[in-house]
C-alpha cells in the first residue's frame, strides 16, 4: 500500500501557489473576489452621494473659518473646549476651498450666525444622509455574501482536493446592513452652541 504524504502548512501553501500558477483562478477564488468588488462599489457609490450632500457644509464651514481668521474667536460661543477641536477636525476631514477671499469679522453677530448657519447644514446634512442610507439597495450584495457563506468551502475544496486547506482561512460574511455603511460612513457631529453674546 503506497504511503500516504502528511502535509504541512507550508506544503499546503506550495501546492495552492503551483495551482493558481498553472490555472486561471479558481471559483472559489473568483467568487470571494465578486463579492468584495461589489461591496467596493456600493461603499464607493454611497462616498460620492454623500460627498455631493457634504457640498453645503464644506461651503458653510469655509465662510465660518474665513469670517473667524482664527478657530479661538469661536470658542465663546461653544459650550467646551472638544466642541472646537471637533470644528478644527471637521475642516481638516472636509477640507473646503473657497472660490472667493473672505476677511475675518470683528463682529460677534455675524461670527455667531455664521456658526448657526453651519450647524443647521450638519443638521440637515445628517438627516438626508440617513435618508439615502435606509434607501440604499444591498439585496445584490447580500446575495452575493449569502452564495459565498454557501459554496466558497465546497468550490475551494473542489479545486485543492483537501477539506483542510478548503476551510483554512474561511469565515461567514454577515449580511451588510444599514448600520455598518453608517459606521463606516457616520454622520457629523453637531456643534453644541452657547447664546450669543453682544456685539463687540
Amino acid at each position: 500500500m503506497d504511503e500516504i504524504p502528511i502535509l504541512g502548512h507550508d506544503d499546503e501553501a506550495q501546492i495552492l501557489k503551483r495551482f493558481v500558477a498553472h490555472y486561471d483562478a479558481p471559483a472559489y477564488m473568483r467568487r470571494a473576489r465578486q463579492v468584495q468588488e461589489a461591496f467596493e462599489q456600493m461603499l464607493e457609490r454611497c462616498r460620492h452621494e454623500r460627498d455631493e450632500l457634504l457640498q453645503m457644509v464644506r461651503l458653510r464651514l469655509g465662510v465660518l473659518h474665513g469670517l473667524a481668521g482664527t478657530w479661538d474667536k469661536l470658542r465663546p460661543w461653544l459650550k467646551s473646549e472638544h466642541q472646537l477641536r471637533s470644528l478644527q477636525d471637521l475642516y481638516s476631514l472636509l477640507d473646503p476651498e473657497l472660490h472667493v477671499a473672505i476677511e475675518p469679522t470683528s463682529s460677534s453677530r455675524t461670527l455667531y450666525r455664521a456658526l448657526r448657519e453651519l450647524t443647521e447644514s450638519i443638521e440637515r446634512f445628517n438627516r438626508r444622509w440617513r435618508e439615502l442610507l435606509q434607501k440604499v439597495d444591498l439585496t445584490k450584495v447580500n446575495e452575493l455574501r449569502e452564495g459565498y457563506n454557501r459554496y466558497y468551502v465546497l468550490e475551494k475544496e473542489c479545486a485543492l482536493r483537501s477539506p483542510r486547506l478548503a476551510r483554512q482561512g474561511y469565515s461567514p460574511l454577515p449580511p451588510v446592513t444599514v448600520e455598518e455603511l453608517r459606521a463606516l460612513l457616520p454622520p457629523l457631529a453637531v456643534p453644541e452652541l452657547r447664546k450669543p453674546g453682544q456685539d463687540s
